[in-house]
This record gives C-alpha cells, sequence and structure tokens, in this order.
C-alpha cells in the first residue's frame, strides 16, 4: 500500500514536472525596437546607392563612349571579384560584420564623392579614373552583401521579417533617386556623386550604435583559415548551382543596367532622368517586399527566385520595343516587381544555403560571380550595343535572361529527380 502511495506521488510529481514548463520569450517591444533599428540602417544605406545609378550618366558628360564605359565597368567588376570574397573572408575570420562595413562603408563613400575632381586629370590621355573607381569599387562592392548577411543573422536571431525591414531601403531609394532625376538634369551629374560624402554619415553612424549577436559576445572568438572550411561551400549541390545560375543571370542584367541611360537619351529622354526611372523601380519593389513574409510561408525561395527572373526576362525584351521615355519608365515597372522578389530572396536563399561560419564568405562569393559576369556584360554588352544599336542589343538581353533562367530551372530538376537531393524547403528569414 505504501509503496503504490508512493508510486502515485512520484506520477503526480514527474505529470507537473512536465506540463508547467518554463518558457522565457523576448519581449514584444524588444523585437520592435530591434526592428526599427535595422529598419533605419537600411533607409539611411540605401540612399548611399542612389548615386551610383549617376556614375555612367557622369562618364558620357564627360565624353566617355559605351564601349568605354564598359570597358571601365569590366576593370570595376575585375576588382569586385577579388574585394568582395576578401571582405567577406576578413569578417567571418574576425567574427564582425560590423567593423568591416564601417570600414568599407565609410571608404567608398569619400573615394566616390572625389571621382569628379580626378576626371581633370590625366596623364598622355591615360584618365585617372581608370585608378580611382576600381579603387572605389574595392571598398564601395561588397558592402551591400555585408549589410545583408549582418541583417539576415540578426533577423534570424530575433524573428523579424528580414523583407518588411528591406522595403524601407527601397522606400528611401525611390525617394531620393526620383529626386535626383528631377534635380541632376540642372546641375549636372557630378552633384550626384558629391553627395555620396553627405550621404555615407548617416548610415555610418546609426550603425556605430547598433550592435549585431557578434558584438554581444555570442561570437567572439576569431576563427583560423583552417577552422573556416571553405570547402563546405562546394558541397552543397543547390549552391554551387545556384552560383552558376547567377553567373549566367548577372551578364545581361548588369549589362542592361550599365546602358540604361544610353536607351533613355536615345528615345528622347535626358540621361541623368535614369533617377527617375530606378526611383520608380524602387518603389514599385516595396509592396512586394513587405508582403514577402506571407509568400515565403507558401512557395520556397526558389520559385520566387524563378519567378522574379521572368519579369526581367519580359522587361529586356520590351525594352526593345521602348520608343519614348514614358515606354521605358513603364516596362522598368516590370524589373521593380522582379527586384523586389529576387534582391531579398537572392540573400535568403544564400543565407539558408551556406555553412554557418561562412555565410559572409557565401554571399561576398556570390558578389565576386556577380563580378566577373559584369566584366563579360561590360566588354560584350558595349560592342553589341555599339555594333547592333540599344534596341537589338536589349533583345538580346532579354533572350539571355531567359537561358539562365531555364538553366536554373533544369539544375533543380536534375538535382531532385536524377540526384536525389531534396529541394531547398520554406525559409522564413
Amino acid at each position: 500500500m505504501q509503496m503504490q502511495e508512493k508510486a502515485t506521488i512520484a506520477a503526480e510529481t514527474e505529470e507537473v514536472t512536465i506540463v508547467e514548463p518554463q518558457v522565457v520569450e523576448e519581449p514584444p517591444t524588444a523585437s520592435k525596437k530591434q526592428f526599427y533599428k535595422y529598419a533605419a540602417i537600411n533607409f539611411a544605406f540605401f540612399i548611399t546607392m542612389t548615386v551610383g545609378s549617376y556614375l555612367n550618366v557622369f562618364l558620357e558628360s564627360i565624353g566617355f563612349t559605351p564601349a568605354s564605359v564598359g570597358r571601365l565597368a569590366a576593370i570595376n567588376s575585375g576588382v569586385g571579384i577579388f574585394s568582395s570574397p576578401f571582405w567577406g573572408t576578413l569578417s567571418d575570420k574576425l567574427r564582425s560584420l560590423r567593423k568591416i562595413i564601417i570600414i568599407t562603408l565609410t571608404t567608398g563613400g569619400v573615394l566616390f564623392a572625389l571621382i569628379p575632381l580626378f576626371s581633370r586629370f590625366n596623364i598622355n590621355g591615360f584618365y585617372l579614373l581608370f585608378l580611382l573607381i576600381p579603387l572605389t569599387t574595392f571598398f564601395r562592392q561588397p558592402v551591400m552583401s555585408l549589410i545583408d548577411t549582418w541583417m539576415l543573422r540578426n533577423c534570424k536571431k530575433g524573428n523579424l521579417d528580414y523583407g518588411a525591414i528591406r522595403a524601407y531601403g527601397a522606400l528611401s531609394f525611390a525617394i531620393v533617386a526620383v529626386a535626383l532625376g528631377l534635380v541632376v538634369p540642372r546641375t549636372g551629374p557630378a552633384f550626384a556623386l558629391y553627395l555620396s560624402l553627405l550621404f555615407t554619415i548617416p548610415p555610418v553612424l546609426i550603425i556605430l550604435f547598433v550592435k549585431g549577436a557578434e558584438d554581444h559576445g555570442l561570437e567572439k572568438k576569431r576563427l583560423t583559415m583552417k577552422e573556416m572550411q571553405f570547402g563546405q561551400l562546394f558541397k552543397n549541390y543547390y549552391l554551387v548551382t545556384y552560383i552558376g545560375f547567377i553567373s549566367i543571370q548577372r551578364i545581361p542584367f548588369h549589362s542592361a543596367m550599365i546602358f540604361l541611360p544610353f536607351l533613355i537619351g536615345e528615345v528622347g529622354g535626358n540621361p541623368a532622368q535614369v533617377g527617375i526611372v530606378m526611383g520608380v523601380k524602387a518603389a514599385v519593389e516595396i509592396p512586394l517586399m513587405m508582403y514577402l513574409k506571407k509568400l515565403r510561408q507558401k512557395y520556397p525561395l526558389y520559385v520566387l527566385i524563378i519567378v522574379a527572373t521572368g519579369f526581367f526576362v519580359l522587361e529586356g525584351i520590351l525594352l526593345s520595343f521602348a520608343t519614348n521615355f514614358t515606354w521605358v519608365i513603364i516596362f522598368s515597372i516590370l524589373h521593380g516587381i522582379g527586384n523586389g522578389l529576387m534582391i531579398p530572396c537572392s540573400s535568403s536563399y544564400v543565407f539558408q544555403l551556406a555553412p554557418e561560419n561562412l555565410k559572409a564568405t557565401a554571399q561576398t562569393v556570390l558578389a565576386s560571380v556577380t563580378g566577373i559576369a559584369g566584366i563579360i556584360g561590360g566588354v560584350v554588352g558595349g560592342i553589341v550595343a555599339e555594333r547592333f544599336g540599344l534596341h537589338q542589343f536589349y533583345f538580346i538581353v532579354g533572350i539571355m535572361l531567359a537561358i539562365g533562367l531555364t538553366f536554373f530551372v533544369i539544375s533543380l530538376i536534375i538535382g531532385e529527380k536524377i540526384l536525389k537531393i531534396k529541394r531547398p524547403g520554406l525559409s522564413l528569414v
């Protein structure tokens, strides 16, 4: 009888332990506070990106031909091949994305503002810009991928909506890009480049006072090169094939962006109005990014990437039929829809597939591949544009984007049906 009572008491005690677990939740106000901190960083940072649209406009204004712009873009992309993985690897090794972001963002902003001043100097016909612009690219190129990785890490930790945070960047880009598109035709494109210095100050100050996971002592230990295990990046079939897809897709994608001011001029617009087009694109991105969390709950990231690329294909083909500036704006709305899906989904897809200790490296390797594509796109795009004309060039861009999309779809089919590797599932980060 006593044994039975003891057993009953023990059972009751055990039951109480099970049904009353202690759960510690992060206060909702803390999450909301973190959300607005990162939203503020994105808002401020993407203002600095608006001036980048005016580099090619400035070069055209001082006499650069499409082929010359293409060659300089190729040099920049070549620098990007090495600079992106260099800074990404360094941040993974030091376990501090924040410090690297501050260094690259500050230096890149200062150097970009010096470009108009250096345009006056040349030695026996050699513009010093061919040295300064690649140096600027060394610091400026990797910043976006580093910030994306930093955001994704902290969104994952704090259960924050990355797409909604990223939408604040699209909002600021849209507002400032349209404003510049109205002002720069009157002031000249050099004015936009000078603004780089002013625009860089706010995001740097905000980042200085916002700390991520690695700044709270969670990731203080620095890794050796052996501990980083770079080979892990290339053991994931879907990561490798995605990098392959991006290398194909970004050749025509970047060519289309490089020569957009020339197309605007050809159809009767002012090339300096490129800011208006970029602003409209960014404005279209905002609702897509705000709604992205719900889409991610229903569809895997690779599906959304396929849809995004489909919009890029349509834009390229339709731009070949543009006859005036209004049609360029209308067709560019397709780009905004595609970018609203592609920008956050691409970063999240790589973040999802990359090993934990190489997430920044993976993002910057992707940026490096984009750099290689930019070399090809800049050189070949300039030649094609001059030989066949800009309208035929954009039709070819659409076809090339369709080829890249086909490669991506086939790689997914091969991975699942032939290699029997399960496709990546839903990602809510």
